[in-house]
């Protein structure tokens, strides 16, 4: 890692399905133990085929054809900050401010983190336009010269 905006993640992939301006993309999510040396014995390894679709920005593609599936890092991280650091940043606030400041009972206290949860998913759902244009993927021929 070298510190810049353009560093990326890439993930190979089978074209799946094709639609006038998407494809979809089958790849394996492993888990992180994947590499591991004794993963054959142990019970935790898994690996799942998740099936991403993704617009072609005007490229064409065929089922079956392999390619990669690109992110910038800084797509993952944004990702990991608002579906968990945050959620868990407020749910530990929303906790703490009930039971210390507004001297709420224990379940008073889940109850209102739990109310603040549901107020920044409906506020993550509001703005899930914006999010997308944010939160990209893009779909890549291995094929040189592939267009």
């Amino acid at each position: 890692m070298n510190g810049t905006i353009k560093e990326t993640d890439q993930r190979p992939g089978i074209v799946t399905a094709i639609s006038p301006d998407e494809v979809t993309v089958q790849i394996q999510q492993q888990s992180a133990c994947s590499q591991c040396h004794a993963r054959s014995w142990c019970v935790s390894t898994e690996c799942k085929d998740r099936y991403l679709q993704l617009k072609t920005h005007g490229r064409s593609f065929s089922i079956g054809e392999p390619v990669r599936v690109v992110a910038r890092t800084s797509v993952g991280r944004l990702a990991v900050l608002l579906a968990f650091v945050l959620p868990l940043l407020l749910l530990v606030a929303a906790v703490a401010l009930g039971q210390s400041l507004l001297q709420l009972s224990e379940g008073g206290s889940v109850a209102l983190a739990l109310g603040v949860l549901t107020l920044y998913y409906l506020l993550l759902y509001s703005q899930r336009q914006r999010l997308g244009r944010r939160l990209t993927l893009r779909v890549e021929s291995l094929a040189p010269h592939h267009e």
